[in-house]
């Protein structure tokens, strides 16, 4: 035998007509499997003086015999070869013949239909391999009928009469039986329309039609609700609403009508429960392509609150720094960052100078509408930074971050991933148990040491913060484009760094900033108009005879946020009609004024005005507790002198009506127990001495100041106190005020430690 098995089918239709070397080789039931005996079988049978054989035609010539010469076995395992090799065949095949509606049905076919469909032809084809052992075709189908029931009932099954249930289950559209009238059916459609014919129809649709659900209007008032109230909750409140409460729809039905409406239309199902950010996370989006851009056509830019704590520069408590990123988006490289307490203009300015010092004057500047972003520091038209660098700037529509994507996804991709690596991570993913341990180890620490393991240095913090940076613009990136790798020799995604070098090797130039435009861009600008030869930056008044002549003039004023000794003076010009900074006309020098000998920065400045808010904010608080513990005016009373009652006293018997009106009318004797609401908080002073030589303390802070001018009389009483209040922002904010030396003080606590 050749091995090769005939084909069965001639162009879909069933091949009646075979010679004996096809016969032997369908290897057949009830006749040889050799060429030789085929032949001789038709001899004794003398099959070639009928009207079943024929003369072959074509090369070679020969006899071809029809297949009802076959004993009735041969017959029927033919027949089930036949019909298995039909349900094998490609469908597109069958499905030529098939007719139109049909071809449609087989395209709109979904998930579930083409289960059913396969497994129904699983089915049959198991009835065929049944038919082709010498079974009955009937008899198989009722076998597998009875079966299929008999199994229903039992409880314990095998792997193999688990899979028949399901395969089963599968192919019905519903129930979960089989019948032999289904089979059948399946049988005739397979033969009329092919694969396309078992699937099963749609169910009809339960259309969410105002008739039907006329309670579904009132409902969603109540469960349209941004604080997300569970169904039932809303349920209720739809029910006490009502006049007739029996109107209501069950809870089964509400939960069946939120099931159909998420299907049919998921932004109404959530409309009211999410705001617009959340709703159109739901929405289709449109990709935006930076084909054609170079690198700095467009900057990006965005602040992040860092997800872990660091230890704050000068008071070592524990601090989440604002870090601002300036991203190329052609090349997705970051180009320039500042880190600072929040997100200010002054650290949008210092990161948006730091690319194009570095990497060069974008044209455009890409930002959202946050007020870091909107002010007249970047915005102003002759003095602002980004009308000095020749850089216009361009808002992303609010609630509408994802069109800035490539700054939102760096955000997190490199410093929440840089955040998880500190033991001092903080984020909203992190466990709630983890994060109240957290915080309660660092407030130990700080309580007992002054400073906790778990916060990384300032110093350490921007070290790593540079690595993870330089980390990122070295790795590739999934939104460039393909490259070889020079050292494997495998394709990958190009990093910022080479899709940058990539353009400098097609003769690209950045136009860089020199040191000193980068210099002048350092300093902040304002308009001021001169008086007297005098401009004005917060309380420091600056002078130069050069400013005399213009005088009620506006000039550009240049200052530098960390020294106030002098300021650049700059001619504000008209060119084509539009102001522009012009030329330098002095450098004017801190002269004085009544409000301080030496000249303040703007950043000392701001530090002296949120300490005095401090100050005041802490005044106030301290008033309402004295007002909550000594209403009005509360005479203090001593435990060692037991107060008589009034019918007792002494003096009150013989008191006439006019010494009774003057001990009510006139007000009592001010005396140091009564405590005056609007007395000015003053320094500690030390109270009198004990007999053991110490003081007698009313404050804690009389006990600070004491300790700070006696540190080798301090108690392990004292040393706790103050460790308690040196974990205090209250009290740390009432030492600041009352000019106590808290680093002294913390020193000095962690010495006796």
């Amino acid at each position: 035998m050749s091995g090769t098995v005939p084909a069965l089918l001639d162009n879909g239709a069933k091949r009646e007509w075979y010679n004996a070397q096809e016969f032997s080789e369908l290897d057949l039931v009830g006749i040889p499997n050799t060429k030789r005996n085929i032949n001789a079988l038709a001899s004794r049978e003398d099959w070639q003086s009928t009207t079943l054989a024929r003369k072959r035609s074509g090369r070679g010539g020969g006899w071809e015999y029809h297949i009802d010469l076959l004993p009735e076995p041969a017959r029927k395992a033919l027949g089930a070869r036949f019909n298995i090799e039909r349900l094998n065949a490609v469908v597109n095949v069958v499905q030529t013949n098939a007719p139109a509606k049909t071809k449609v049905a087989l395209a709109d076919a979904d998930g579930a239909q083409r289960r059913a469909a396969e497994a129904r032809k699983q089915i049959l084809q198991m009835l065929e391999q049944l038919v082709m052992r010498g079974m009955a075709y009937d008899k198989a189908v009722c076998d597998l009928a009875v079966k299929v029931k008999v199994l229903l009932s039992q409880e314990v099954l095998t792997p193999d009469e688990n899979q028949l249930l399901e395969l089963v289950r599968t192919a019905k559209d519903k129930g979960t039986g089989i019948s032999r009238r289904a089979i059948y059916n399946w049988r005739k459609a397979f033969k009329e329309c092919g694969f396309a014919g078992l699937i099963p129809g749609k169910r009809k649709q339960d259309a969410l039609n105002a008739s039907r659900y006329e309670w579904a209007p009132g409902f969603l008032k109540f469960y349209a609700d941004p604080r997300k109230p569970t169904v039932a909750l809303a349920l209720d409140q739809y029910r006490a609403s009502l006049i007739e409460p029996t109107h209501a729809p069950s809870y089964d039905q509400v939960k069946r009508y939120l099931t159909k409406l998420k299907k049919a239309d998921p932004i109404a199902a959530y409309k009211g429960r999410e705001g617009v950010l959340a709703l159109k996370a739901r929405k289709v989006y449109v990709s935006r392509s930076t084909e054609g851009l170079e690198p700095t056509d467009i900057y990006t830019g965005d602040g992040k609150t860092f997800d872990a704590f660091v230890a704050h520069p000068f008071s070592g408590n524990p601090m989440r720094p604002e870090i601002t990123s300036i991203l190329d988006v052609a090349t997705r490289k970051c180009v320039g960052y500042s880190i600072g307490l929040n997100e200010k203009a002054y650290d949008v300015s210092e990161a948006l100078r730091n690319a194009s010092m570095s990497n060069g004057v974008a044209a455009i500047f890409y930002v959202d509408n946050g007020k870091g972003y909107k002010n007249q520091l970047l915005d102003e038209a002759a003095v602002g930074m980004l009308a000095r660098l020749g850089t216009h700037k361009e808002h992303s529509i609010a609630y509408n971050s994802q069109a800035r994507g490539v700054i939102e996804r760096f955000n997190g991709s490199v410093y929440t991933r840089l955040a998880k690596t500190l033991p001092s991570y903080t984020g909203t993913d992190l466990d709630r148990e983890a994060a109240l341990k957290l915080h309660k180890t660092i407030k130990k620490d700080l309580k007992e040491k002054g400073g906790s393991d778990l916060l990384i240095s300032w110093n350490g913090f921007l070290k790593i913060f540079d690595s993870a940076l330089q980390y990122y613009n070295e790795r590739p990136h999934s939104g460039l484009a393909e490259m070889r790798d020079p050292i494997t020799g495998r394709k990958r995604r190009m990093s910022p760094n080479e899709c940058w070098a990539q353009f400098e090797a097609n003769d690209f130039q950045a136009v860089r900033l020199c040191q000193e435009d980068a210099d002048d861009l350092s300093r902040p600008a304002v308009r001021r108009k001169v008086t007297r030869g005098l401009v004005t930056i917060e309380t420091n008044r600056y002078f130069a005879l050069e400013l005399e002549r213009y005088d009620h003039r506006e000039v550009m004023v240049c200052y530098d946020m960390l020294d106030a000794h002098q300021v650049w003076v700059r001619e504000l010009d008209y060119v084509e009609g539009v102001e522009t900074p012009g030329a330098l006309i002095c450098t004017a020098k801190f002269e004085g004024n009544s409000q301080a000998y030496f000249p303040k920065p703007v950043i000392d400045t701001a530090r002296e005005k949120k300490a005095k808010t401090a100050t005041k904010r802490l005044e106030n608080r301290l008033r309402r507790v004295e007002q909550e513990q000594r209403p009005g005016y509360l005479m203090e009373h001593s435990g060692e002198q037991p107060m008589e009652v009034f019918a007792s006293a002494p003096g009150f018997e013989a008191s006439t009506d006019a010494d009774l009106v003057s001990v009510v009318m006139e007000p009592p004797a001010r005396t140091e127990n009564v405590v005056h609401l609007a007395d000015p908080i003053e320094a500690p002073k030390p109270q009198p001495i004990t007999r053991s030589g110490r003081p007698v303390f009313k404050s804690k802070e009389e006990l600070a100041v004491w300790v700070l001018d006696n540190p080798e009389k301090m108690t392990d009483l004292d040393k706790k106190i103050l460790s308690d209040c040196m974990t205090n922002r209250t009290y740390l904010d009432l030492f600041e005020a009352l000019g106590i030396d808290t680093d002294s003080l913390r020193t000095l606590l962690r010495a006796a430690a």
